[in-house]
């Protein structure tokens, strides 16, 4: 039985495997979004404990998701971790104050990552 549900927002099918593995391992429901228009759409529909987002997406970027997230009603509380390849100073000071994390692909590994998360929906209940 799953105790938390987390979206994964990442194109990389290989990569948002591997993330779902991990999690699911750990009692976590995995919804999956390979853009930033399911993104959306899930993250409405579901309302997920916590969304992980991928910035280089395609049909939108995740700055945009995170954005639009940020202004609907039924997301806009949603705890929100960056996880990206991207080692851009600018990106993470447009989402610094909108989410409860950013980190770079290469410097996280997946296990610490489903802390972290849970981590964030546990101090937030």
């Amino acid at each position: 039985m799953s105790s938390h549900t987390v979206l994964i927002v990442e194109d990389n099918e290989e990569l948002r495997h591997l993330y779902k593995e991990e999690f699911s391992h750990n009692n976590f429901e995995v919804l999956e979004a390979e853009d930033g228009d399911v993104a959306v759409t899930s993250a409405v529909t579901n309302a997920p404990d916590a969304i992980i987002l991928d910035l280089m997406l395609p049909r939108q970027g995740g700055i945009r998701v995170l954005r639009v997230l940020r202004t609907l009603p039924e997301t806009k509380h949603l705890p929100i971790v960056i996880l990206t390849a991207l080692p851009n100073p600018e990106y993470r000071e447009q989402t610094i104050d909108k989410v409860q994390g950013y980190f770079l692909k290469t410097e996280i590994r997946p296990k610490d990552l489903v802390a972290k998360i849970r981590e964030i929906i546990d101090e937030r209940q």
